[in-house]
């Protein structure tokens, strides 16, 4: 390996907001855990892990990692990058972890010796070499394999777990030690099936090389951005790399989770920015967010809202942006690179666009309405206290982009009956929302079968703003006054959710005032397309300096400090900021032409 094939960017991140882990891997290295320790946590982002109710552990907990200097526990310190983990002491000694494949994490220990401490109980152990001992994990529906390296000998001692659980119904917890001399290694495996492990381990050295150039490969695929926000952008970029998974049960195609941390899963909106984010880098795996939502889709054409390695959950869906997103998908790709795709999605995304209007429009007005906050993606949002069934403003929009993009795939097809009639419903859907959604030149959304909603000051009801040039003049001189840096949603970090100055706005509310990525950057797609460049800079500048400003890419934001709120390390959130720094470093380029 030359040193030319080298990263050259050193990225470094903090482990209680994204975890170590390896792309197209769900096990992970995180500083959290439940007993409150400083210890790092080993255990997976895998859904097939479940915490059942009574259980007095998490079931995708596996190990606290402890070290030991003569016999005494030693604190340590850490520093993670993409391609290894190492953990420093005060004096010289440390481990370094790496990945030796997916299910497979490497160690070598210096002047220190490794401990696992149980975060669960395990069903039995048995020992099928002396350098192997494994465990059943059946909570975890799998196997652990531990196993010493050169120099190295396995200690298993009965215990209690990290948080002092007593054993019961013979499941016990099992302390690990690699024992040894001044330098140790060994390898931590969790396998789903019961396999004999007997290739040689790899050297740690060389493993970290080939991961530091895998990883070295992905960062120069990075889209563009401007220098300012050039160490935050290799941020967002690992992030996405980061939180890749692999194909496993209701996950048919790799996916790029929401998080590794604690929202682990796809869910069937936020796949449409990170596939918008990676697109040009890889566009199988961006084709693949969407696709594997359609895999799963129901006989009668509903998708899951979300889907993990474990089950789909089908009891809420997620807005219909997918026309949408396809339209920025086709910009960024080209039709002919897009063709193969469009084939594979039309009649599934025809299908789910049908189910909405079979399924969802009791009163046959035309407008289309929402069972619950969930199925807008705007879970709580003050919209809903009304009630339900509400007709969403926003889901008209998306309907619109909807049956347009399925109009312009069907005539790429060659389908030019079935492109006719879906322009005509785009128009139809278009001036059933003018007609009924529209008061005093801004949008409402009632319940289904109303004419008229209580005041709301909830951003869902702009954004129809993403229909951009299709608005007419004076609902869009309306927006973009209630939208623009006087108005009452914009803040120096990007649109609040519910409007600061509502009765109803809570700086820590989900969906009842924090800055979301989806949401504003839904709305400064908009502005470009009404070509509002000027308001759509700024807009863009505020949520990427947002991003600078608080490390991380959270969940959300406070929208009036910028604090990161809930989640971090969130992929649609660095998803956006890519797609926004793109966006303006090509502004810079058009600028210094």
């Amino acid at each position: 390996m030359t040193t030319t094939e080298q990263t050259n960017h050193y990225i470094s991140y903090q482990l209680d907001q994204i975890p170590f882990t390896l792309a197209g891997s769900f096990l992970t290295i995180a500083a959290r855990n439940a007993s409150g320790s400083p210890r790092l946590l080993y255990r997976t982002a895998s859904g097939k892990a479940v915490t059942r109710q009574g259980m007095p552990f998490n079931a995708p907990d596996f190990f606290e990692l402890a070290l030991l200097k003569d016999g005494q526990e030693i604190p340590y310190q850490w520093t993670a990058q993409p391609h290894r983990l190492d953990l420093i002491t005060d004096g010289n000694a440390r481990v370094t972890f790496a990945f030796a494949d997916a299910d497979t994490l490497l160690f070598e220990t210096h002047h220190c010796l490794l401990r696992l401490l149980p975060a669960k109980n395990f069903a039995q152990k048995f020992s099928p070499r002396p350098d192997q001992v494994y465990l059943i994990d059946h909570p975890a529906r799998g196997f652990h394999i531990l196993r010493a390296g050169k120099g190295t000998q396995l200690e298993v001692v009965d215990s209690a777990t990290v948080t002092g659980y007593d054993p019961r119904h013979g499941d016990l917890p099992r302390t690990i030690t690699f024992t040894g001399g001044e330098h140790t290694a060994g390898a931590l495996r969790f396998s789903s099936i019961e396999t004999d492990w007997t290739d040689p381990l790899p050297e740690l050295e060389e493993t970290v090389s080939l991961r530091e150039i895998e990883f070295g490969r992905w960062l120069k695929l990075r889209p563009e951005a401007p220098s300012v926000y050039e160490d935050t952008a290799n941020q967002a970029w690992f992030l996405m790399w980061n939180s890749t998974t692999p194909a496993s049960g209701p996950l048919t195609r790799p996916a790029i989770y929401m998080s590794k941390f604690w929202m682990n899963g796809i869910w069937a909106w936020d796949n449409c920015f990170t596939a918008m984010a990676v697109a040009k880098a890889d566009p199988e795996l961006a084709w693949n967010q969407m696709l594997m939502f359609f895999d799963n889709q129901d006989a009668n054409g509903m998708i899951p809202d979300q889907i993990t390695d474990l089950e789909c959950w089908n009891c809420f869906t997620k807005p219909p942006i997918y026309g949408w997103a396809i339209r920025k998908m086709i910009s960024k790709l080209g039709p002919v690179k897009s063709k193969p795709y469009l084939d594979q999605l039309y009649k599934p995304l025809a299908r789910l666009t049908e189910w909405w209007y079979t399924y969802r429009d009791y009163d046959g007005d035309g407008m289309c309405q929402y069972h619950h906050g969930n199925d807008s993606g705007w879970d709580n949002a003050t919209l809903f206290d009304q009630g339900y069934p509400t007709e969403g403003a926003d889901l008209a929009a998306h309907l619109t982009l909807q049956c347009e993009m399925l109009a312009e795939i069907a005539f790429t097809l060659g389908k030019v009956k079935a492109s006719k009639r879906w322009r005509e419903r785009a128009e139809k859907q278009l001036d059933n929302l003018l007609e009924q959604g529209v008061k005093d030149n801004r949008f409402f959304s009632p319940l289904d079968g109303h004419r008229d909603a209580p005041p709301s000051q909830s951003l869902v009801n702009y954004i129809p703003m993403v229909l951009g040039h299709r608005l007419p003049k004076k609902i869009r001189a309306a927006l973009l006054q209630d939208l623009g840096t006087e108005g009452p949603f914009l803040t120096p970090y990007g649109y609040a959710s519910e409007a600061p100055a509502s009765p109803k706005y809570t700086p820590d509310g989900y969906w009842r005032g924090p800055v979301w990525a989806a949401s504003t950057y839904m709305i400064f797609d908009g502005l470009v397309d009404a070509k509002e460049f000027a308001l759509a800079r700024t807009v863009a500048e505020r949520f990427c300096d947002l991003c600078v400003k608080e490390p991380g890419f959270w969940e959300n934001y406070d929208a009036l400090t910028g604090k990161g709120l809930r989640c971090p390390g969130y992929t649609w959130t660095a998803s956006v900021f890519l797609l926004m720094a793109e966006w303006l470093a090509a502004q810079e380029r058009l600028i210094n032409r």
